[in-house]
């Protein structure tokens, strides 16, 4: 077929031309320049060979890359296997805790942490199912992630990529997160570890194989553990996540109806300063003789007592969807994507140690959205051409609630019916987005492929503000501001080129062009300081450029692959949601425009079936070209972009060999993150002060063994596996910024506070295949 369901899902795919080859079900074949899968078992992770012929900056990790980290981390941490890759937060190797991703330089997820330049703006997908809010600036949380079994691998575009793989937040990027898929013979998998923090998870899946055109797959994960901070948080976090997939082959197409939930709850720690400040102790403000609370006094990970600091989040998730795929006649055929998605999040905080008997001692906060959207894709495969056309709606309803309340003591871990409510607000939104895609690959000769495209996108927001019926709910409350309802849409076409030349088999330099739309998002439209008739939408102009190799028996190689490419991104009108002390219900907003520019590098290695070696590098600079903060009226145009390493490495080699019947593999990694830049939120703006640069050591050793076999039926081989990540317990902190006193009553504005990243964690793990 010339075109089928991609391995980034039936919404997000590439179409296979002419050129492309068949493979076995499951895996991907692929055209010179567009992301295409076979229509067998399952939407897969692209193959090296798929990805090496892409116009657009591809890259995939694999399971078998997915298990060199610890259990706990579920597909998050991974992606920092890649060049240009970091995950921030205050506990951002847990599977549990909410995280910010940055993919060079954009962010999406969210950590609490100020300055990003931009928090919602690469596309999570999972199975191709779009997760990003259409307006939230919070509208991902990276707790949606399959966990252990349930998670087969994950395909990432850096940068917008093309009309056909692009989203409505794809302005730096698009990662897939790729469950389980059904198979054609029956087989199940569990994997159960336990590790530090007391750390367990188990998860497992069965697929039922082909009967009669049918299959199906199952899949269940759990986790929960302790914090790793030391101090008053003894309630361990926890994560369940159920998965469904059935699917139906007829002649010439399938499809398949998905389902997904997913809950997770966690205690959020406190930031700690890093160094003392007069007056904030683990006993709250001003506690005579109690000691102050920071990294130098009070310990490095340590923590609040929970009669000081509360603060509690849950993420929850239903999905459903389906997915068709028909081949029309020999030239010609049609995918579409149908899905649902409710997300909703419970957010509450106690401060009376630093807030006590004030206006921000206590809040609860619930918004929840519903969305509905469908994409529908044509692929026409021409003699020297294929074109692919189409488009999507999605519709979306989204409630955001939030109550404030004054507390004098402490009341446990949930708002009671004794807390005065002193203020309730409530915003409504609808969203309506829209876009058509004309996409050609032109093929005069073999070895070159243009890929020209235009996408034509409308984003629709109608904003209403209900504070003062919400208000009367919960009397006598302040109802908060009174900004009027409003409707803003933007329509824009967005351009692009891709092209790719064959110079050998073996070597394809690639280079890619596109200027790209984001509705904007994190709340501006309920805000008193923003200037709505003036608002624009994001922009993007991308440009990149780049080489790839793939080669058998190089160099005293078996296979050797790599990648060397460099990126210049400009992005326009940026809206930068800033906190304020004094009114931490309300936000304000930097206004901005950026250069993100680098280079990223990959090289994998096999030498025999005993040894490989990996390597990887990312460089990164990013500087405002133009940055105003509303704090001090002030121009801060020239200086670098927050929260995002300057260079991230990973250097590594995985050494395997049989003893006996069992096959034992070892695997040993570093990664470096180098020093990334502070935002400042006492003068609401971003700084040239540096967070430390670290590295850290991890390691996956795992025994295979067959022995077992007969004493269980239809065993497969047992794997006993011990990970190990910071091996060398380096003490580093995940984030940093500069602080307007908000987190502790006022004091200690104009200090640092930083989340600590987790020290050294081993963990053990048991998993089975049948």
């Amino acid at each position: 077929m010339r075109a089928a369901l991609a391995a980034f899902g039936l919404a997000g795919t590439g179409v296979a031309s002419a050129m492309a080859q068949s493979v076995n079900a499951g895996t991907v074949s692929a055209s010179a320049t567009t992301i295409g899968a076979n229509t067998g078992f399952a939407d897969a992770v692209l193959s090296k060979k798929a990805v090496q012929h892409q116009s657009q900056s591809v890259s995939t990790i694999t399971k078998a890359e997915t298990n060199l980290f610890t259990p706990q981390t579920s597909g998050l941490q991974t992606l920092t296997v890649k060049p240009g890759i970091s995950i921030n937060g205050y506990n951002a190797t847990s599977g549990s805790a909410r995280s910010t991703v940055s993919m060079r330089g954009v962010k999406v997820g969210w950590n609490s942490v100020p300055g990003d330049l931009e928090t919602n703006g690469v596309t999570m997908l999972l199975d191709g199912i779009p997760l990003n809010s259409l307006i939230q600036g919070t509208g991902w949380h990276s707790t949606e992630i399959p966990m252990g079994t349930l998670l087969s691998g994950t395909n990432i575009i850096f940068g917008p990529g093309n009309p056909r793989d692009r989203w409505y937040d794809s302005l730096g990027g698009t990662v897939n997160f790729i469950p389980v898929q059904p198979t054609e013979k029956p087989e199940a998998g569990i994997s159960a570890s336990y590790g530090s923090n007391e750390q367990k998870n188990v998860s497992l899946y069965a697929s039922s194989g082909v009967h009669d055109g049918w299959s199906s797959v199952l899949g269940y994960a759990y986790g929960e553990g302790n914090t790793f901070r030391t101090g008053g948080y003894n309630d361990p976090a926890h994560a369940t996540q159920l998965y469904a997939k059935v699917r139906k082959d007829f002649t010439g197409g399938h499809i398949s109806i998905g389902a997904y939930w997913q809950h997770s709850t966690e205690q959020r720690p406190n930031d700690i300063p890093v160094n003392p400040i007069a007056g904030v102790t683990v006993a709250g403000l001003n506690v005579p003789g109690a000691q102050l609370y920071s990294q130098q006094t009070s310990g490095f990970y340590s923590d609040l007592p929970q009669s000081v600091w509360f603060k509690k989040n849950q993420i929850q998730n239903y999905i459903g969807y389906a997915k068709f795929f028909d081949q029309l006649d020999t030239n010609t055929s049609l995918t579409n994507l149908l899905w649902y998605r409710h997300g909703e999040v419970i957010h509450y905080r106690v401060n009376p140690g630093f807030q006590a008997a004030s206006l921000n001692d206590s809040e609860f906060y619930n918004p929840h959205s519903d969305t509905i959207g469908d994409k529908l894709s044509f692929d026409t495969s021409l003699p020297y051409n294929t074109v692919s056309y189409g488009g999507y709606v999605i519709a979306s309803h989204t409630v955001d609630s939030y109550r404030g309340y004054q507390e004098l003591s402490y009341q446990g871990s949930t708002p009671t019916s004794q807390l005065l409510p002193y203020q309730a607000t409530q915003s409504i939104y609808d969203n309506l987005f829209a876009a058509v895609f004309l996409q050609d690959d032109i093929s005069p000769i073999p070895a070159l492929h243009i890929v020209p495209g235009i996408q034509l996108v409308n984003y629709g927001t109608s904003f209403y503000n209900n504070n003062a019926s919400y208000a009367l709910q919960y009397p006598p409350v302040q109802p908060g501001n009174t900004n009027p309802s409003v409707n803003k849409d933007f329509q824009r076409p967005e351009f692009s080129i891709g092209a790719t030349y064959d110079i050998f088999p073996w070597l394809t330099p690639y280079a890619n062009f596109a200027v790209t739309y984001q509705n904007p998002t994190g709340g501006v439209f309920n805000n008193a300081q923003t200037d709505l008739p003036s608002l624009k939408p994001v922009k993007s102009t991308d440009y990149e450029i780049g080489v790839r190799m793939l080669q058998d028996n190089f160099m005293g190689f078996e296979e050797v692959s790599g990648a060397l490419g460099y990126y210049h991104d400009v992005l326009s009108d940026q809206t930068i949601p800033i906190s304020l002390a004094n009114q931490p219900n309300v936000t304000t907003f930097g206004y901005g425009s950026a250069i993100l520019q680098g280079v990223n590098a990959e090289f994998d290695g096999k030498v025999n079936f005993n040894w490989e070696f990996f390597a990887n590098a990312g460089y990164f600079d990013g500087h405002y070209t133009s940055y105003f903060s509303p704090g001090s009226g002030t121009y801060y145009n020239g200086v670098p972009v927050s929260n995002t390493p300057t260079l991230t490495s990973n250097i590594g080699f995985t050494y395997q060999r049989f003893v006996g019947e069992n096959l034992v593999k070892a695997s040993v990694f570093d990664q470096y993150f180098g020093h990334s830049y502070m935002f400042n939120n006492l003068i609401q703006a971003p700084t040239t002060q540096k967070i430390q640069a670290y590295n850290l050591v991890n390691f996956n050793v795992t025994m295979s063994t067959p022995y077992f076999n007969h004493l269980v039926p239809g065993l497969g081989d047992l794997t006993f596996g011990v990970s190990g990540s910071n091996i060398l317990d380096r003490h580093y902190n995940s984030t940093e910024y500069v602080s307007s006193g908000g987190y502790f009553g006022g004091a200690g504005a104009g200090s640092v506070i930083a989340n600590p990243g987790q020290g050294r964690a081993i963990f053990g793990t048991v998993s089975m295949k049948f």
